[in-house]
């Protein structure tokens, strides 16, 4: 199974908390943007003021964040998009998760890991909980 952790994202200070998902020691989300064409950076640039936006709690466009599941197993999985670029998030109290990035045309494909890491990451919260 996979060892998972979370750090702040310090990009992002309001309200509500943000933290990155940590798997296996990889950072998702920065191998995600270094991964980026400098044509897609204003892009990035825009997700993360999206971002800051919830986290301040003032309203965002459903069009550029929304949720993608209906959280019936406790946590919401939620999208920040632009017109090229996909950010996946899930639900913590008071905040988000943020899990990776993915390319519009990757999108079926990074949903299905989404859910995935998210599946383990419980499991993982679960089997390391302390009494």
């Amino acid at each position: 199974m996979e060892r998972f952790e979370l750090r702040h994202l310090d990009i992002i200070n309001g309200k509500q908390s943000f933290e990155k998902l940590i798997v296996e020691g990889s950072d998702l989300l920065e191998e995600f943007e270094r991964s980026l064409e400098e044509r897609y950076r204003s892009e990035m640039r825009t997700i993360y003021a999206w971002m800051q936006m919830v986290a301040d709690l003032r309203p965002v466009p459903g069009t550029v964040f929304h949720p993608i599941s209906d959280g019936k197993d406790g946590i919401r999985e939620y999208e920040f998009k632009s017109k090229h670029l996909r950010v996946y998030a899930i639900t913590k109290p008071n905040g988000k998760i943020v899990v990776m990035g993915g390319n519009k045309k990757t999108q079926r494909r990074d949903i299905i890991r989404l859910r995935e890491l998210k599946k383990q990451f419980i499991k993982f919260l679960l089997e390391n909980e302390t009494d």
